[in-house]
């Protein structure tokens, strides 16, 4: 079994029905695992192909009712059912979890064959049936993910052996082998895709990507319908969404004691992973790849298509539009931060100058670092002038977007065939269009 070239120096797997689990997991746990047990009215189980570090303290808050995904003890609890069944044994484990108040929030990576306890739910319980979140995000984000997490657990292998796992190296193996750890990404997005549309009630696709976002009202939105599948208050959401753009001072010593710590929240980055950063990161080094591996990977994301799931489609269609699907720069988050306005490449926000920003310095996508000198914004007079200067100019791609065919008017017509064109937005293009006509009716 080969994930990408090097993963053999640092990480063992066994493949159980055939998914890759890494080697210390044992295939009679897993398997023993989908019987041994039924999950009791209100738990949640998060469902994710990649891994999942902030976003998975801010789930566990949203179930458990907490409110501040920062703190210590949020993730204390052996939530990795498969993991902590192989570590504590089968028996040893569910007691403990018969322990927990509260509704209980569980993680697994399986697909629905392997479901580490009795699937599909009963529907026998009086109080809230158990869930299934599944966490699913454009491919580029989700595999730069695992690039990430594999190359943090091979460091020490790979040097060792004098090798490194780049970013190319995991993307062809992925694209080329459609291997990866705990199965190939396309088909465990397909596989639950069709398990939500047969049992909608208790299964629910969620846009990880959303999550991971520094626009805080797209954060709330999706963290509300989350809330509403989950059956927990609206309040509750919006509470939260706002506590992810408050970071702590203590929020390093905390995020540092998870069991897959994210080097960049600890070191002052936002809790959640950004997808649009990872989404650039990624599409820079495929961009950079011979055409042979672009075609692979195109190939193997337009199986999304095939899942019959709208949602699933369109992050097959962003995956596959290269870089004219990426979010808007500022998203990343280039523009702001200690680091970028020390090195000049930020840009200031122009509403912090005036102090007029609606936004904390956390939460804007742009610079409020001190230092920068106020400018001096044209008239209102002014803007409209530039506004409708640039709309002469540049037809805008929206307009283009709505335009309708329509038939030159019969005042216009010549002998020759209708000519078809197309309806302009704006009567000084209409004009422009009419001259076109006589023009052609003239050469004809």
């Amino acid at each position: 079994m080969i994930v990408a070239p090097g993963a053999r120096d640092g990480l063992h797997f066994n493949e159980i029905q055939g998914v890759l689990y890494p080697g210390w997991m044992q295939e009679s746990v897993v398997l023993q695992l989908t019987n041994a047990w039924e999950a009791q009215d209100g738990d949640v189980f998060l469902v994710s192909q990649f891994p999942i570090r902030g976003l998975q303290r801010v789930l566990t808050c949203l179930v458990e009712g907490r409110s501040n995904p920062w703190e210590m003890g949020v993730l204390d609890k052996p939530a990795f059912v498969e993991a902590a069944a192989c570590k504590r044994g089968i028996d040893d484990y569910l007691q403990e979890t018969k322990t927990w108040t509260g509704r209980r929030c569980f993680k697994t990576h399986a697909f629905p064959h392997l479901f580490p306890c009795s699937y599909p739910f009963s529907g026998e319980g009086r109080g809230i049936r158990p869930k299934i979140l599944v966490l699913v995000a454009d491919p580029r984000h989700a595999h730069y993910i695992w690039w990430q997490v594999l190359v943090g657990h091979l460091l020490q292998g790979l040097k060792a052996a004098n090798k490194e796992l780049g970013l190319k190296d995991f993307i062809c193996g992925v694209a080329s082998q459609r291997r990866s750890v705990v199965g190939n990404y396309i088909d465990h997005c397909a596989a639950w895709a069709r398990e939500a549309s047969e049992h909608p009630e208790t299964i629910r696709l969620c846009r990880a990507g959303r999550l991971g976002s520094l626009d805080k009202q797209e954060v709330r939105a999706e963290l509300r319908e989350i809330a509403e599948f989950l059956e927990v208050s609206e309040e509750c959401a919006s509470q939260l969404a706002e506590a992810i753009f408050s970071r702590p001072g203590n929020a390093g010593i905390s995020l540092s004691r998870d069991e897959i710590p994210d080097l960049d929240a600890i070191q002052g980055g936002p809790l959640v992973e950004l997808s649009a950063k990872r989404l650039y990161s990624f599409q820079n080094v495929l961009d950079s790849m011979d055409g042979i591996a672009q075609d692979a990977w195109r190939t193997m994301c337009k199986e999304l298509f095939d899942s019959g799931n709208a949602f699933l489609a369109n992050l097959a269609q962003q995956a596959t539009q290269g870089s004219s699907s990426l979010p808007r720069q500022a998203l990343t988050g280039c523009f702001r931060g200690s680091e970028a306005h020390a090195a000049g490449h930020c840009r200031p926000c122009v509403f912090n100058l005036r102090g007029v920003c609606k936004s904390s310095a956390e939460e804007c996508l742009y610079c409020h670092e001190e230092g920068h000198s106020k400018t001096k914004r044209a008239n209102h007079r002014v803007r409209k002038q530039r506004k409708e200067q640039h709309r002469a100019r540049t037809p805008s791609p929206d307009g283009m977007d709505r335009m309708e065919p329509y038939l030159v008017p019969s005042e216009l017509r010549f002998s020759n065939p209708p000519i078809m064109f197309l309806q302009p937005p704006t009567l000084t293009s209409n004009l422009m269009h009419f001259t076109q006509c006589i023009e052609v009716g003239n050469n004809h």
